[in-house]
């Protein structure tokens, strides 16, 4: 029993980062990316190709943090110009091309094989290191909301053409936003491949993004303790419904696609009866002297 609670709360933590980096550029933003998954899957293979390459363990981190924002803003720039809708489109190709890539090509990091990254021996140690990610996190994008930063990313959330008015390049701080985020998914990446031990594309599927989405929706947009809440009741759903599978005779791919269902249930719930997450984004109210 302590194990698994040991190894769910790793996990919780890893999810909530990565629901609140999507957050920041959602939630606070109004940035939509539906290819999320594509930073923590950079952070993941930073790990992959250093071991898979022979180079020391601090290369991969190194990478992971630094390749993370930069592949974003290499994404983010071409579609400054485009609508939202092509800017979720685009990121959710090019992180489907990524994973592809390392899919196809054995020479990067070991192809559809994967590749062994060394592990945390201390499932207590990585729990350590998880819950240390997720406070950072957290302050970190509780400090950006409160800050005239985020009341600016908000402003751009709401209509860009006001934020152009009152001087601001809108871009610029939509950039900063995403580079952020994007540091925070691919550090966790990191984390993440030497947790698990093992990196390969099957952990970065189109799917993972939406579930990312669901714990920023059924938490609340906007509000950072609401998506680390909706990350925990996520996690919740898909590791208790793992125990279907001992409890009946079901066959495994039944219950992945029961567990599927259950998000897919709740996100429909909660978009139809209560849009704004379970814990509501709280509107600032901002003094003025007379």
């Amino acid at each position: 029993m302590i194990d698994f609670a040991i190894y769910m709360t790793t996990i919780v933590c890893i999810w909530a980062v990565l629901a609140i980096s999507l957050n920041i550029q959602f939630g606070l933003t109004g940035l939509v990316n539906f290819g999320q998954i594509l930073p923590f899957a950079i952070g993941a293979y930073s790990a992959g190709i250093a071991s898979f390459h022979g180079l020391p363990i601090w290369v991969g981190v190194l990478a992971g943090l630094i390749m993370g924002p930069l592949i974003g803003f290499l994404v983010i720039f071409p579609t400054r110009r485009m609508a939202q809708d092509y800017w979720a489109l685009a990121s959710l190709g090019i992180a489907e091309m990524f994973r592809l890539t390392m899919l196809n090509f054995r020479g990067i990091a070991g192809g559809v094989e994967g590749t062994i990254v060394e592990r945390l021996s201390d499932p207590r140690v990585a729990m350590a290191v998880s819950v240390l990610a997720l406070v950072v996190s957290f302050i970190v994008a509780e400090r950006i909301s409160k800050a005239p930063l985020g009341r600016l990313l908000r402003v751009i959330r709401e209509d860009e053409t006001l934020a152009a008015t009152l001087g601001r390049n809108p871009f610029r701080f939509q950039v900063v936003a995403m580079a952020v985020a994007w540091a925070m998914a691919s550090a966790v990446g990191v984390l993440y491949a030497h947790i698990t031990g093992f990196v390969d594309h099957g952990s970065f599927m189109v799917i993972e993004t939406f579930i990312i989405w669901t714990a920023v929706i059924v938490g609340g947009p906007g509000r950072n303790l609401g998506v680390v809440v909706g990350a925990i009741i996520i996690q919740a759903m898909s590791v208790s419904t793992r125990f279907v599978a001992q409890w009946t005779d079901l066959p495994s791919d039944v219950v992945a696609n029961l567990r599927l269902a259950l998000v897919g249930l709740l996100l429909v719930v909660m978009i139809m009866y209560r849009p704004e997450g379970f814990l509501r984004e709280k509107k600032p109210n901002y003094d003025v002297k007379s």
